[in-house]
């Protein structure tokens, strides 16, 4: 079977009223990376879409849609109707051969008088052949109104595209709502406007998905250590919940990653949530290993959990 393109299957989808769903994963032997499946303009599965992510290939996209197609034609066929007979026209009858003309006249028959008068018989009556007879009429049939086509269903909007870009002042109020979902985390934009400032100042970095809206967050941080050098840290990861397993993720740390190896690092760690067991099943996916534990204490409070207090002389 022919190779086609992506836009090629979307618009034989499109054709036949359904929609082309492509998995999000960008790289190769990663989840359903490369698998498609088909939706009515309902939303409604219809091939390859399962509770694990896309199972059908472009091979098995294109055998649907055509043999949805050729369903589509013989029903169309189906519901046409035959093609009446063509009307004939009465052909103007023929003199007949076998018939004397009308203004042929006998010769006249010498009568002798003084014979008897004798009636003549009248001879058997002629049958008429077969020219003469008449041809059998022809019946009319009606044409047949053409069933009434349904009308065409509108077709879907088209889903927009993930755009990755670096975060800017005016995403504080996105970042404020994506900051919620995490455990023991609340700030408004204000707060959000001054960490990214002092962010920047501290060469920190961060890139926003974006699908219309902003759905996804992520950031890092250079860390200067003296016996491993510069360390590339994703200090967080946050895809909103109506929009993961559709590789958001994947692409923002793909982003973080080649930021980081421009700054100089040769090595990326990232910080997961101890009580998100799915954060930490995502790293292990994208080959991140558990290399240590991560120990945190609020600065001033004592091992009593007690505040300290500082002095300075």
């Amino acid at each position: 079977m022919a190779e086609v393109s992506d836009d090629e299957l979307r618009e034989m989808a499109q054709h036949r009223g359904l929609r082309l769903v492509k998995s999000r994963r960008r790289k190769p032997g990663t989840g359903d990376f490369g698998k498609y499946g088909l939706t009515d303009a309902g939303g409604k599965a219809l091939l390859g879409i399962g509770d694990d992510g896309l199972t059908a290939s472009a091979d098995d996209i294109q055998d649907y849609l055509r043999s949805s197609e050729q369903s589509t034609w013989k029903q169309s066929a189906d519901a046409t109707p035959d093609r009446p007979a063509p009307r004939e026209k009465p052909r103007p009858p023929k003199p007949e051969e076998d018939e004397e003309p009308i203004r042929r006249r006998a010769k006249p028959v010498l009568r002798d008088r003084s014979a008897p008068h004798r009636r003549e018989e009248p001879g058997p009556a002629r049958k008429p052949s077969k020219k003469a007879r008449s041809k059998p009429s022809l019946r009319l049939v009606p044409k047949a109104e053409p069933a009434p086509q349904p009308d065409p269903e509108p077709m879907p909007a088209p889903e927009p595209e993930l755009r990755i870009r670096a975060v800017t002042a005016n995403d504080a109020g996105s970042l404020a709502a994506l900051f919620a979902l995490l455990s023991g985390v609340s700030l408004d934009s204000t707060q959000v406007a001054d960490n990214l400032a002092a962010g920047r100042k501290a060469k920190a970095g961060m890139v926003v998905a974006e699908l219309g809206d902003i759905v996804g967050c992520c950031g890092w941080a250079v860390v200067g250590t003296i016996h491993r050098g510069p360390i590339g840290r994703v200090t967080v990861l946050i895809v909103d919940k109506s929009h993961r397993r559709r590789g958001i993720g994947t692409a923002m740390l793909a982003a973080a990653e080649t930021a980081l190896a421009k700054a100089g690092c040769r090595q990326i760690e990232a910080m997961s949530d101890i009580t998100i067991d799915n954060s930490h099943n995502f790293f292990r996916s994208l080959k991140f290993e558990q290399a240590s534990y991560r120990f945190v204490r609020t600065i001033g409070e004592g091992a009593s959990g007690e505040r300290v207090r500082h002095r300075t002389n």
